[in-house]
């Protein structure tokens, strides 16, 4: 403890640590601010780094049996070797915990109702925060087959102006639900915007909505309008077309406010055809061998029913083969959006996908190479899709009408661009009608406040001190016969709103009774 009362180096000062109350604390943290998650790397990822420890136990373990349970006689090497392996031992255990255990344990993300602090370092520790307004999506990537089953992945954070990754998590599908939890809380919260006034003068409120009005761009056609709605009325907006053959999954994409699907762009069917030819060619000969070889006898009889199983083997891979082929083209999909390009490729069939993506705003450049004369007659080729700096470049490889492609992500990108400046200067126009409107009720409050009051319909006394309060005075003109109660202003002049100097008068007339006289 230093003369400040704090302290200045301390695990306690980097780690997230659990209080009496089984709750989550941390160096820093704000007032109102909980500990929903602390999410490190997958505990798998500690076995490879301590395979050396392992190995000098093991080793240990061996020279153990063999000194006692084989009688081999070394006589005083014995000793050396089990001091030389205890050395091993014990350095392989402080170099496990020093450069894998301990770097394990403090890269570590603690997820708050606030943010995401990343952190980094033994003696040197680095943090990064990350407010939760940012994330904008999250994506999910499970790379292997080995990810799957022990369930661990990348989660992509989608940030308003960056990204952010976290590697080999455990259970990326909770921690992801968490923090998407966070965000709607936090969405929740926000105060609604207060909704700009109406002038009372109509005149001046049409040429206030008037000037609200702003450029109307037509909208690209949605390419998913001919599949079914999510079944689930809670589905966060996405691609319907599905995927994972044979499963019919969705992809794990998830739109951003106001995006959709404008096409959607898959492998020519050359491809296909191109990659079952050798399967299909191993399938005719395989078949037509387990029906000449034994007929000429090239096959004796007694090994035909063997020869026929091999066979058949072969011909029941090549169809799996085929179907993996099939299953591989069905599920490599280019998606274009309003807003960007995605690249899903599924992996292992319906066990995991992997998927690049880039905002038509990165688009540096975009060419087309026909690799031969062959996919020139038949109009396929690659569209290279160039991004700048660490932004990930995406190629189309081997679609159909590839130029008219280009065209078409020009032209989205176009279009991209001119919603962008529309919504721009929308809402410099909200912006504008809510300043304007703001000012004209203003302007209209103040008159009806500094003006004449409104007296009609009050009763003579009520209206005299209404108007003493303004410092004005109110003189009876003339009383008329009415139905209605008699003492009542029935009209006034000046009328009301306008605009008198204090010590000013307002003549009225009031109602009275009729007499016999005014009905006859």
């Amino acid at each position: 403890m230093w003369r400040s009362g704090r302290r200045r180096f301390g695990f306690r000062q980097i780690l997230a640590r659990r209080g009496r109350d089984r709750q989550w604390y941390f160096s820093g943290q704000e007032p109102g601010e909980v500990v929903r998650l602390v999410v490190r790397k997958h505990r798998f990822f500690l076995i490879p780094a301590a395979l050396p420890l392992i190995g000098s136990l093991a080793l240990l373990l061996v020279l153990t049996w063999l000194s006692t349970g084989t009688g081999l006689a070394l006589g005083s090497l014995w000793p050396v070797l089990f001091v030389l392996n205890i050395l091993l031992v014990i350095g392989t255990a402080i170099w496990f915990i020093w450069k894998d255990l301990l770097e394990w344990w403090f890269e570590s993300y603690i997820i708050t109702n606030k943010r995401i602090v990343s952190s980094r370092g033994v003696l040197q520790p680095v943090r990064q925060e990350t407010p939760i307004e940012r994330v904008v999506q999250i994506g999910l990537d499970l790379d292997s087959l080995l990810a799957y089953l022990l369930n661990y992945g990348n989660m992509h954070l989608y940030l308003t102006g960056g990204e952010l990754v976290i590697k080999h998590i455990p259970d990326p599908r909770h921690v992801k639900d968490v923090i998407l939890g966070i965000s709607g809380d936090i969405k929740a919260k926000q105060p609604p915007k207060e909704k700009t006034p109406t002038p009372q003068d109509a005149e001046m409120a049409a040429l206030l909505e008037n000037l609200k009005k702003g450029k109307e761009v037509k909208k690209l056609p949605d390419a998913d309008e001919k599949y079914p709605p999510f079944p689930n009325a809670d589905h966060l907006p996405g691609p319907r077309r599905k995927f994972g053959f044979p499963m019919r999954l969705y992809a794990d994409v998830h739109y951003l406010s106001g995006e959709y699907t404008v096409m959607y762009i898959q492998r020519s069917l050359y491809v296909l055809y191109k990659r079952l030819l050798l399967p299909i060619l191993i399938t005719l000969a395989a078949l037509s061998m387990a029906a000449i070889f034994p007929a000429f006898g090239v096959v004796g009889q007694s090994f035909a029913g063997y020869w026929w199983f091999m066979m058949g083997i072969v011909v029941f891979a090549m169809l799996v083969w085929g179907a993996l082929i099939y299953a591989n083209y069905v599920d490599d999909v280019y998606i274009l959006t309003n807003k960007r390009i995605i690249d899903i490729e599924r992996r292992l069939m319906f066990f995991f996908e992997a998927r690049a993506e880039t905002e038509y705003k990165n688009i540096r450049d975009i060419k087309v190479k026909v690799s031969n004369v062959i996919e020139r007659i038949l109009d396929i080729g690659s569209v290279f899709i160039e991004t700048p700096g660490s932004n990930p470049d995406i190629t189309l490889q081997n679609v159909d009408h590839p130029f008219v492609v280009q065209d078409t992500i020009y032209n989205i990108k176009g279009h991209k661009e001119k919603a962008d400046q529309a919504e721009k200067e929308q809402k410099e126009k909200d912006q504008l009608y809510d300043w304007f409107g703001r000012v004209v009720t203003l302007l209209e409050k103040k008159m009806d406040s500094n003006g004449v009051p409104n007296l009609e319909g009050k009763e003579l006394e009520v209206a005299m001190a209404i108007a003493g309060e303004m410092d004005l005075h109110v003189v009876v003109k003339s009383e008329v016969a009415a139905s209605t109660a008699p003492g009542l202003v029935i009209q006034q002049s000046p009328p009301p709103g306008t605009r008198m100097v204090p010590g000013g008068e307002i003549q009225v007339m009031v109602s009275r009774r009729p007499t016999p006289r005014d009905m006859m």
